[in-house]
């Protein structure tokens, strides 16, 4: 049957009749069609109006019908949930609204107070303009806003809110006050809970707004149950601050999260200055300036040594904006030969306003370029001319001499002194005259290794491999987990301290007492930086800042909401911690770690999933070669 003829295309009204009244006619055509169509002894056919999406059986087929729904004008109430679920996805959405509101009201000064990641509390205070208590109302109203007014305005926005949609959107999932004077002395003061004002009132208080969000998402499990972990949300609100100090280096900012001050960063006269609040004085010195201009567009920024957390931030126009053709490009572009990043970068990419439409999405995260092309080839010739000078001063503190023969990983000891050192290249072997038969393991008899990185055993039955790392993963993981008793400690001569991304900062300090739980004392230095006091034992103590930068950003790209920190905290210690693949080892060795592998309670998998063991049935491998 053609489109034209299809029963289907018929039940669309005529323009100018009633929709409900036109489907009714219509329906009921369509039913005395197919009624004649079908064989003589079907079912005589019910009423349409009883089937409300029953099927219509016919000779050609069954045809379901469904009646069409009367369409209604949706409450306020309704409407703002509905906003607020494009709006506000998680308490770093609420950081980012009310911070921008504070930069367009002119702040200097901005504080963020957080409670449980945000998920408790958020509160955002500034010493911006403020509001008169008419204004203040309004604000709370969908689509009122103070910085457009015509159509032409859309063209070219130049402050980083416009759609007056984000307090109305946050006061409908949440209890919402807001603060407000023009002037030192009298304010107002408005109390909103899920959409309904409860109060509104006179308050005294400085010039400025503060606008305090409790109980997110408390009316709607739906959205409460996305949230993440603490730790998580905390991590998207630092990076979200972290972000916005960024593109507006003049303004102050303070980051709370309960009695803990995550950042402080005063005022700075351009980012170079701001640079080592925000990446740590020694990452500062290392950055290299990257300027660049191709016709209209024009990128600035810095690139910085990884800081483990693999941090790329994009502002264009001075708003953080995640673009995924030029955050490709910019990520494969800091990737080195081995395919890890290589640099984090700070990018500022200026265009013309008419040529970029950040009215794209409620959130304004994201942006559309008239020529999305010569914007990704302006920061590329920008990363390229910036790339070759990446290269900062040598930090001795973290020079680590490896031993001879230790391979491309570190060869990290079960236990101090458990294993012998490997023997220097070139060094003479002494052969035992009449070496003692090996012992047996629970995979059978040792032959030896396999590219340094397989254990060859045999058994009665079959050819069995061990992949070393992955067996030594899964015993460190075990040794760490196990709540009997606490991992013992090495505290370290020197405590190291290491430089973090303020999102990772955040992240060691929230996850603080499950590390020190596995042993891993770390505490709060200066600016986004964190002291390491001790590492576990079964890990070495050289090469700890390293190792805790990798743990913090395994924990920060971690997607399993409710898997505990611990056991992810203790998955990545021993991945990076176990013996690496290409490293030679002795027999002692190698027995060793067999005899340690069958003592834990799962040896057939690595904490990630990985296999341990492989098995190869002597039968398969005489039917491989031909002889059976």
């Amino acid at each position: 049957m053609s489109a034209g003829n299809s029963p289907h295309s018929s039940l669309a009204p005529a323009p100018g009749r009633s929709l409900s009244a036109a489907n009714d006619r219509t329906m009921s055509r369509t039913i005395r069609s197919c009624s004649e169509n079908s064989k003589s002894t079907a079912p005589p056919l019910p009423s349409f109006y009883a089937l409300r999406g029953a099927a219509l059986p016919t000779a050609r087929g069954v045809v379901y019908l469904h009646r069409v729904a009367r369409i209604r004008l949706l409450p306020d109430a309704l409407i703002n949930l509905i906003a607020a679920g494009e709006v506000v996805e998680r308490p770093a959405s609420i950081v980012k609204e009310l911070v921008e509101n504070a930069l367009d009201a002119g702040a200097r000064s901005i504080t963020v107070r957080l409670e449980a990641g945000g998920r408790q509390l958020v509160a955002v205070e500034d010493d911006g303009c403020g509001m008169d208590p008419d204004d203040a109302l309004l604000a709370l109203e969908r689509h009122a806003t103070s910085k457009i007014a015509t159509r032409e305005d859309l063209a070219t926005i130049a402050t980083l809110g416009f759609r007056g949609e984000a307090l109305p959107s946050i006061a409908a999932a949440s209890h919402l006050v807001l603060e407000t004077a023009t002037a030192d002395g009298l304010g107002t003061r408005v109390e909103v809970e899920f959409g309904r004002i409860l109060a509104t009132g006179p308050c005294a208080r400085p010039r400025g707004t503060v606008v305090t969000v409790r109980d997110l998402f408390a009316r709607l499990p739906a959205r409460l149950k996305f949230l993440r972990t603490e730790a998580t949300e905390l991590r998207h609100a630092v990076a979200t601050v972290a972000g916005l100090a960024f593109t507006t280096p003049a303004v102050g900012f303070t980051l709370e999260h309960g009695p803990r001050t995550l950042l402080r960063l005063p005022p700075a006269a351009d980012l170079a200055q701001r640079l080592p609040d925000l990446a740590g004085a020694l990452r500062a010195r290392q950055a290299r300036p990257v300027r660049h201009a191709s016709g209209p567009v024009r990128v600035t920024g810095f690139l910085l040594p990884p800081g483990g957390g693999r941090e790329v931030v994009l502002a264009v126009n001075g708003r953080v904006v995640r673009d995924r053709a030029l955050s490709g490009a910019v990520n494969r572009a800091l990737r080195g030969p081995s395919g890890a990043a290589e640099a984090d970068a700070y990018l500022a990419v200026e265009v013309p306003a008419e040529d970029v439409d950040v009215n794209v999405h409620p959130a304004k995260t994201e942006v559309r370029f008239a020529d999305p092309g010569r914007v990704v080839a302006a920061v590329m010739q920008a990363l390229a001319a910036a790339r070759p000078t990446m290269h900062g001063p040598v930090d001795v503190r973290r020079v680590v001499l490896a031993p001879p023969n230790a391979g491309s990983g570190r060869w990290l000891p079960l236990e101090p002194a458990a294993y012998p050192a490997a023997e220097p290249a070139g060094a003479p072997r002494v052969q035992e005259a009449a070496p003692a038969p090996p012992p047996a393991t629970r995979w059978g008899r040792y032959i030896g290794q396999y590219r340094d990185t397989y254990l060859v055993l045999e058994d009665a039955d079959a050819l069995v491999l061990i992949d070393q790392h992955v067996a030594h993963e899964r015993v460190l993981f075990e040794r760490l987990l196990d709540r009997r008793s606490r991992p013992p400690v090495q505290g370290l001569l020197l405590p190291e301290i290491v430089e973090l991304s303020p999102a990772l900062a955040a992240l060691a300090a929230a996850a603080a007492p499950e590390l020190e739980a596995l042993g891993l004392e770390l505490e709060a230095a200066s600016g986004a930086s964190v002291r390491i006091l001790g590492v576990p034992a079964p890990l070495p103590a050289s090469g700890a800042g390293d190792l805790v930068r990798h743990l913090l950003a395994d924990l920060a790209d971690a997607a399993t909401p409710g898997e505990g920190v611990r056991e992810r905290a203790a998955a990545s210690l021993a991945c990076r911690a176990a013996i690496k693949k290409n490293r030679p080892l002795a027999r002692a060795e190698a027995e060793r770690l067999l005899a340690d592998l069958a003592e834990v309670a799962d040896p057939h998998r690595c904490p990630h999933g990985r296999p341990i063991v492989l098995r190869l049935p002597h039968d398969e491998i005489e039917r491989r070669i031909g002889r059976r």
